[in-house]
């Protein structure tokens, strides 16, 4: 497809951001406005597929997430907690957005799509509930204040050891 010249008047806020920013290797303006058409293009065209959604969403995270390795290696610190975090979020926020019904589809195949939504977040949810669960039974090791998450987790293990604990043939809480 042909290139076409356009002209657009920016603020100086605005140009100052776009200045500074960091796209994609983006070197000036022009490449910069092209790559956050890109990224807004990437966006709207993952929301039904899932590895696009999964794409965004590292994309998304990957700043915030670098901020905070540079300033673990700075310190000298690192937290198993926040590790865990960082790698979970990206995934199950790509369940979301690609796991929405289509508008288009039918209520009987809008149903079946939150009801796999649902089975799947479940499964990622219970999963990372579980991990961090581990963690809070050993006392948090690898955390920057473990004995502050310690003390947040009591309550919640305190509930758990007052459920009665099923026989091999039991679940909790059937369906």
């Amino acid at each position: 497809m042909a290139k076409q010249t356009i002209t657009i008047r920016l603020d100086e806020d605005d140009l100052t951001y776009l200045s500074s920013v960091e796209l994609n290797g983006a070197a000036n303006l022009s490449e910069k406005i092209r790559a956050l058409l890109a990224e807004a293009r990437a966006q709207r065209d993952g929301m039904q597929d899932s590895g696009l959604a999964w794409d965004f969403t590292r994309r998304l995270f990957a700043g915030p997430e670098r901020g905070i390795r540079e300033a673990e290696l700075q310190a000298q610190m690192r937290s198993e907690l926040i590790a865990r975090v960082a790698n979970w979020l990206p995934d199950v926020s790509a369940l979301i957005l690609a796991g929405a019904p289509a508008r288009s589809a039918s209520t009987r195949e809008r149903a079946e799509s939150l009801r796999m939504l649902e089975r799947t977040l479940g499964d990622r949810v219970l999963g990372f509930v579980d991990s961090i669960l581990q963690m809070s039974l050993t006392g948090f090791p690898g955390c920057y204040e473990p004995e502050a998450l310690n003390r947040r987790a009591q309550p919640a293990l305190r509930a758990l050891a007052m459920q009665a604990t099923p026989t091999a043939n039991e679940e909790v809480n059937p369906s």
